[in-house]
C-alpha cells in the first residue's frame, strides 16, 4: 500500500510539473501572438497608406508630376512590402 501511495505521489509530481511546464509555453505562445496581432495591425496600416499612393499614381497620369519620383517611391514601397512578407514567413 506504501509502495503505491509513493508511486502515486511520484506521478502527482510529475504530471504538476508538466502542467507547469505546459502553462509556461502557453503563456510564451500568447505573447507570440500578440506580437504577431500588433504586427499585423502595422502592416495593414502601413498598407492602407501604400493604397492611397497608389490612387495618388493614378490620378497623376496627365498631370506634369514627375513620374521618376513616383516610380522610385513606388520600388521603396514594394521592397518594404517584400521585408515584411519575408519577416511573416521566417518567425
Amino acid at each position: 500500500m506504501m509502495d503505491r501511495l509513493k508511486s502515486n505521489q511520484g506521478t502527482i509530481t510529475e504530471k504538476q510539473a508538466q502542467i507547469e511546464d505546459l502553462q509556461q509555453k502557453l503563456t510564451e505562445k500568447s505573447e507570440e501572438l500578440a506580437k504577431a496581432k500588433r504586427r499585423l495591425k502595422e502592416l495593414e496600416k502601413n498598407f492602407k497608406k501604400s493604397d492611397n499612393f497608389a490612387k495618388i499614381v493614378a490620378s497623376t497620369d496627365n498631370t506634369a508630376v514627375p513620374t521618376a519620383e513616383l516610380k522610385q517611391k513606388l520600388e521603396e514601397y514594394i521592397t518594404k512590402i517584400d521585408h515584411c512578407i519575408d519577416q511573416l514567413r521566417n518567425p
